[in-house]
């Protein structure tokens, strides 16, 4: 070994220290190889692992010239999730469906005859799309596409059913399903004892289903429950009292009572005659009224528009005294209908004395029930009560910058959803969306049950008596002992010799 002088040689103990430390290195690998990757979050030493663990449980021949693949499965199976995500067969999506339902609202029908073509003409006075201008302006109203979607579905329910009009109503809400409302008159030929139906849907592009007609006793058990709507016509109402109806005599029930209520008009667009008039046709009006005697003032049970209408001025319509509004439908009275119908009516038997007649009036009169009455038609909404000093009605105007562009919107609070707007009086809407419920001050309580009927009147016959005691027992004994008959007088003196015989 060559050497400077200056330098000493190196000893043995030094030259030992320049091996490599065995161990040290295990453990620096073992640590480079668990370092975790950025991007998958695992680590070579993990992986490699589990690819041995693999081969060793295996032990495929000439495995070095597979080693590769088992990595790449080993890796395919732990990146791959447990549930399997693709579909045996095409679900299509909601928003195909429904653009599926609404494709044949856009085609035009063929073959129409002339007479069924100037009705799909007319609806375009029911102009949905300015109607959507309006709401949006009022802040309120059905977005602008499904506003014109339900423009073409009542162009196409006017042409197959019997209706001479045809008017959105409104929108209630259930708790699965919604009600889209439809508001139709009938032809003339077509009104016999209804003048006005309403059609019903879920969706717009679903066929149209017309609601049943409603009877006096569905409109008396509606008030006195309180259910919420399902989106399901055949659905049972188990409600106390007992509804007489399916959900869609309910919901018949219930469009009745809030167009009964919330129908509202600027006053002196409607009248008593068709056209309007004045003068002789007035004279005319208050001798029909007047009715036959003694049958007292008829009430007026049909209005017209009124072709000489003249707009109040928007200052009348937005006062809060609400005196420039009317109601245009009639009120329904607690029997349930809109005129007074009298349970007990009289016979006439056409051989009575008029005297007796007078006095059997009389006494009907007193033991009958006592007619209802009802506000009459086009009664301001200044006479509708308030309800725990809220008001029956608030109005309010679109835009305080243009006011005489701007809208007056009438909100009632009897039956929260209930609009009407006009634009300067000249043309008003009536529109709902809510659930279907009037407003209630408390909450709701339900009518209590009926106190539970007795089986058996309370007599001696059911009550239990105290047990007697033994001389009660041996006195009853002997007032029910046998009584013997008395004997006959021959007997007597017969056993009267005979004694004396044996003496």
């Amino acid at each position: 070994m060559i050497c400077d002088d200056d330098e000493e040689p190196q000893t043995e103990d030094n030259s030992s220290s320049n091996l490599p430390d065995t161990e040290k290195e295990v453990t620096a690998a073992k640590l480079f190889m668990q370092q975790c990757s950025s991007f998958t979050g695992d680590n070579l030493y993990d992986h490699l692992s589990e690819v041995l663990n693999k081969i060793l449980s295996e032990r495929p021949e000439d495995v070095v010239d597979f080693f590769e693949e088992y990595s790449r499965k080993v890796k395919e199976k732990r990146f791959k999730t447990k549930i399997d995500h693709l579909e045996d067969m095409f679900i299509p999506p909601e928003q195909y469906n429904r653009a599926y339902k609404i494709m044949p609202l856009f085609k035009k029908p063929d073959n129409l005859p002339e007479s069924e073509e100037e009705i799909l003409a007319d609806m375009t006075r029911n102009d949905m799309l300015q109607l959507s201008y309006f709401f949006e302006q009022s802040g309120l109203g059905l977005p602008k596409n499904e506003m014109f979607a339900l423009l073409l579905s009542m162009r196409k329910l006017i042409k197959t059913e019997p209706v001479a009009s045809i008017r959105f109503w409104g929108k209630i809400l259930g708790l699965y399903k919604n009600y889209f409302v439809l508001e139709a008159d009938l032809k003339e030929e077509e009104c016999v004892r209804r003048n006005e139906v309403y059609y019903v849907c879920n969706e717009i592009g679903d066929e149209w289903v017309q609601l049943p007609d409603v009877t006096p006793r569905q409109l008396r058990v509606a008030r006195q429950i309180r259910k919420s709507f399902t989106g399901w016509l055949a659905q049972e109402i188990l409600t106390y009292p007992n509804f007489p109806g399916n959900e869609g005599n309910y919901l018949r029930a219930q469009i009745a009572r809030i167009s009964a209520g919330t129908q509202i008009s600027p006053l002196g667009f409607y009248t008593f005659k068709p056209g309007g008039g004045g003068g002789e046709e007035e004279e005319e009006e208050e001798e029909e009224a007047e009715g036959e005697e003694g049958e007292g003032p008829r009430m007026k049970t049909n209005c017209f528009e009124n072709r000489r209408y003249e707009p109040p001025p928007t200052g009348d319509l937005l006062d809060n005294s609400m005196s420039f509004w009317v109601h245009h439908i009639l009120h329904i009275l607690p029997q349930g209908r809109t005129s007074w119908w009298n349970p007990n009516p009289k016979v006439d038997t056409g051989e009575e004395a008029e005297g007796e007649e007078e006095e059997d009036e009389e006494k009907q009169a007193a033991a009958g029930p006592e007619p209802e009455i009802g506000p009459p038609l086009l009664t301001p909404l200044s006479e509708d009560a308030s309800l725990d000093a809220v008001p029956a009605w608030s109005v309010r105007i679109s835009s305080n910058i243009l006011p005489e562009y701007a809208l007056v919107v009438v909100r009632s609070n009897l039956w929260p959803g209930a609009y009407c707007f006009t634009t300067q009086g000249k043309i008003f809407h009536n529109l709902y969306i809510g659930f279907g419920h009037k407003h209630v001050a408390q909450n709701f309580t339900p009518l209590p049950l009926p106190f539970v009927e007795q089986d058996y009147l309370i007599g001696p016959e059911i009550m239990e008596m105290t047990d007697p005691t033994g001389a009660e027992e041996e006195q009853w004994r002997i007032d029910h002992l046998p009584k013997l008959p008395p004997a006959e007088e021959g007997e007597e003196e017969g056993e009267l010799e005979e004694e004396e015989e044996e003496y």
